[in-house]
């Protein structure tokens, strides 16, 4: 019998052949640990930060950081889901300690902020464009979709937290996330 990772759904020696592949440039492979995790990792990230959008963004940045340094991971310290959810944590703990401090800066300084360069502007508008195309997408989901990942992702519910909520078995709202996960990522390949 092979044990099961973190979520439930996937082996944990198949996760780590996952992260191997990534190592090797697998986007295929990368796409498919992110698909596993990211509905748990952003569940974490939200509940850590308070914020969709803060944690949206410490979502990025842990996957980000699996695919720029697959090797961080190492077996003999654990399974790929714990390690993964570890780097969500210590991103979200670093993103509030950084919200903090822009925070006071703006307090010190008047919220007059001289060192914002035509990159961070940029950065803004292109943040806030991508926003909106994933709102739009989200819209375009099934309603049942729409419902479950608005609860994980929005409200940072848990999957069984989501299928509580909604008084569905965990598995149909795994299914459910995992389904509109894969449009919504299929939605925005498509428009950009």
């Amino acid at each position: 019998m092979t044990a099961k990772g973190r979520t439930g759904d996937a082996p944990a020696d198949e996760d780590a052949e996952l992260v191997r592949r990534v190592a090797g440039g697998d986007r295929a492979a990368f796409e498919r640990l992110y698909d596993r995790y990211a509905v748990a990792a952003f569940g974490i990230a939200r509940r850590v930060c308070g914020d969709s959008t803060l944690a949206e963004d410490v979502v990025q940045e842990a996957f980000l950081s699996i695919w720029r340094r697959p090797s961080s991971y190492r077996p003999d310290r654990g399974r790929v889901g714990s390690y993964l959810f570890g780097v969500v944590h210590n991103k979200a703990v670093d993103a509030i300690r950084h919200e903090e401090s822009l925070r006071r800066r703006e307090a010190a300084f008047g919220g007059v902020d001289d060192d914002v360069g035509p990159d961070e502007v940029v950065e803004e508008a292109w943040t806030a464009v991508r926003g909106q195309q994933v709102r739009e997408a989200v819209h375009r989901l099934s309603s049942v979709q729409r419902e479950a990942i608005e609860l994980a992702y929005f409200d940072g519910l848990t999957c069984t937290e989501v299928a509580a909520k909604l008084g569905i078995p965990l598995g149909t709202a795994k299914t459910r996330l995992r389904d509109g996960m894969i449009r919504l990522r299929n939605l925005l390949r498509t428009e950009g």
